[in-house]
């Protein structure tokens, strides 16, 4: 009886821990995310409360990454938690965002304007109705950005500051030929050689921005020999 006991508990012991286990590996990583070329052929890679920084060119992580976000590293992002997008306007300021909050980046002075977080709303931001947070952000390098969220995206002006009409539309084979992921995206990065990268969850994606769809072969797993030095 005692032998049976004893049997009976160690299997419920097993059980419990096969099923945490199992848990933890097929729960998907629900970190905030962000992808951003920051125009000096350095990409940033942000993933919960650390980043990345990539070197274009070398096509592989600088040394000594990941680090923290933190007040040193990125003076005036108050959000070490993670954030949900980052996209660089072209103009010498970039925009990170979290929730219903944005802040605005002075790439050259290395810190966040004053002022900030200020919420997304139709002053802000005219024509992004989701003021409750992005999912991605690009600049397509032809005057235009684009903001995604879940299954739909908006085509954002830079120069007239609000978004063209008709948005938002969904992502399907007819808006991004060969982005097979119409419930919605991670992150997107304009690569800033004709190519644009889609990222979701362990795969990603290469756009080719002038043919304006994606090449083929795709989608690949994001891993040591495709993106050197993204460990995550």
């Amino acid at each position: 009886m005692k032998k049976n006991i004893l049997i009976f508990v160690a299997s419920l012991l097993f059980l419990a821990v096969w099923t945490t286990a199992m848990a933890e590996t097929s729960v998907p990583d629900k970190r905030s995310t962000g992808i951003v070329n920051w125009g000096n052929g350095k990409a940033y890679f942000f993933k919960g409360s650390r980043y990345i920084r990539y070197d274009v060119k070398a096509d592989r992580a600088d040394p000594g990454y990941p680090k923290p976000i933190h007040a040193e590293t990125w003076p005036g992002i108050i959000w070490t938690d993670g954030i949900d997008a980052v996209v660089s306007w072209g103009n010498g300021k970039a925009y990170f965002f979290k929730g219903s909050q944005y802040i605005r980046y002075d790439i050259k002075a290395d810190r966040a304007d004053p002022g900030y977080p200020k919420p997304i709303n139709a002053e802000t931001w005219p024509g992004i109705i989701w003021t409750d947070g992005i999912d991605a952000a690009v600049n397509w390098g032809n005057g235009k950005a684009y903001f995604f969220k879940g299954s739909q995206y908006i085509r954002y002006d830079i120069k007239a500051d609000r978004a063209d009409p008709g948005y938002p539309k969904p992502i399907n084979a007819e808006t991004w030929p060969g982005v097979i992921w119409t419930d919605g995206v991670d992150d997107v990065v304009n690569w800033g050689n004709g190519k644009a990268y889609f990222f979701k969850g362990s795969q990603y994606i290469r756009y080719d921005v002038k043919a304006d769809r994606a090449d083929p072969g795709y989608p690949k797993t994001i891993d040591n020999s495709t993106w050197p030095g993204i460990i995550w």
